[in-house]
């Protein structure tokens, strides 16, 4: 992509990824078909677990995820039930909370990782807490050990819905793949376009639990069942099927499902990309970090082995330059606009959750309440990473933030 514009983020579509969706477009089934199934069968057995069921979008998947959880008034739950969340990241890791009829509470972040510590959370559990929701933040594994053990001892009752929208391909500490079932209940991917595998929209909750999925599939297709195992008419003909609960039409059209699974199957070859890139970078802005103009994020690596991509844990889905704005001497905007300049995109993730607009009318004003949070926020920068970007790519993205910052 040299001398083209390069944004934070794209997806990487092959020849290979159009066929498969050509081949759905040709066929008997635009949506409710077999590569939906097939598509969820992947994804389970590529990260060991038993059940993957795929939704529209990762948003829907999260709403799916609380309801079939129990949690919240449209699930048959109590609206002061409350889910945790960590102050920055996307809206719908809290929103879903709001959707169901439950009540989203935050936890603040270490500035520098963007993850919620078993620490964050203990400060916001109550007897109320249905469930905690980490974020693998920026492709980083949170530490899942410890907020396992802390739900089992703090909130025992209390689902673990861990959002892994930027962690496919990253590893626990311990090896195991992200979204593995090891620590949690459920483990949600999203497969927008910037994110590793694209479905064009798409989610996808992992679980290993029965009744789980059940529900799951249940609250994704309008609270529909056709099983005549579980009809209360079941006499009354193929055709007849029955409302059991309030539901959605969350459902993955086959076209989507498509794409999702062609991309899935490179999803090694992407990460491997992506920690070569994020490698460079981490090597070109030591000596700007030495001088204090900016911090690197963690790289998840094995210790010891820093320098060798291959020993990243990390999937790194965003490459976040946290910066001292008043050290370089100009202010973000003006960063942002001299970067563009010079054919860089860039993006902040994320402005903190509570302290949005609506969030503030339901929660009151918590500026200040939030530290790590809203230092997160003043110094983030996040620069081109992903798998389509040359060698000279990543180059030219580090000689401008060089020349920009004064480095």
């Amino acid at each position: 992509m040299a001398d083209a514009f390069l944004p934070y983020g794209r997806h990487w579509i092959e020849d290979d990824d159009i066929a498969a969706v050509a081949e759905v477009l040709r066929g008997d089934w635009l949506t409710q078909g077999p590569k939906v199934a097939e598509f969820e069968e992947a994804v389970a057995a590529k990260v060991g677990a038993r059940h993957a069921v795929a939704f529209n979008s990762g948003t829907s998947a999260l709403h799916g995820a609380i309801l079939a959880a129990g949690i919240g008034t449209g699930a048959g739950g109590r609206s002061d039930d409350e889910c945790a969340s960590p102050a920055v990241s996307f809206l719908a890791t809290a929103n879903c909370a709001l959707h169901a009829g439950a009540k989203p509470v935050f936890a603040d972040v270490d500035a520098l990782s963007v993850h919620s510590s078993p620490a964050h959370f203990e400060a916001v559990l109550t007897e109320r807490t249905r469930a905690v929701m980490p974020v693998h933040f920026a492709g980083h594994a949170v530490d899942m050990p410890g907020i396992a053990e802390l739900v089992r001892r703090r909130a025992p009752g209390a689902v673990i819905i861990e959002d892994a929208c930027h962690a496919p391909g990253a590893l626990h500490a311990d090896g195991s793949p992200v979204g593995s079932l090891r620590y949690g209940d459920m483990v949600m991917f999203s497969f927008h376009p910037v994110k590793h595998a694209a479905a064009g929209e798409g989610g996808v909750i992992t679980c290993d639990r029965d009744d789980l999925a059940a529900g799951l599939r249940l609250y994704r297709s309008h609270g529909m069942v056709k099983d005549p195992a579980l009809l209360e008419r079941p006499a009354e003909g193929p055709w007849y099927y029955e409302m059991h609960e309030l539901g959605y039409n969350f459902r993955m059209p086959d076209m989507n499902a498509a794409l999702g699974l062609s991309q899935w199957r490179k999803l090694d070859r992407f990460v491997a990309r992506r920690r070569e890139l994020a490698a460079y970078y981490h090597g070109a802005f030591a000596d700007a970090e030495a001088r204090g103009l900016l911090r690197r994020p963690p790289t998840g690596a094995d210790p010891g082995r820093e320098a060798d991509p291959t020993a990243h844990r990390n999937s790194w889905h965003i490459y976040i330059l946290h910066i001292d704005f008043a050290r370089v001497g100009k202010p973000r905007t003006q960063v942002v606009a001299e970067l563009r300049a010079r054919g860089v995109g860039t993006q902040v993730h994320y402005f903190p959750v509570p302290l949005q607009p609506y969030y503030r009318r339901l929660l009151g004003d918590q500026a200040g309440l939030l530290p790590g949070a809203e230092r997160h926020y003043a110094e983030a920068l996040t620069i081109p990473l992903f798998p389509l970007m040359t060698d000279a790519d990543a180059a030219r993205v580090a000689a401008a933030v060089h020349e920009v910052l004064g480095a």
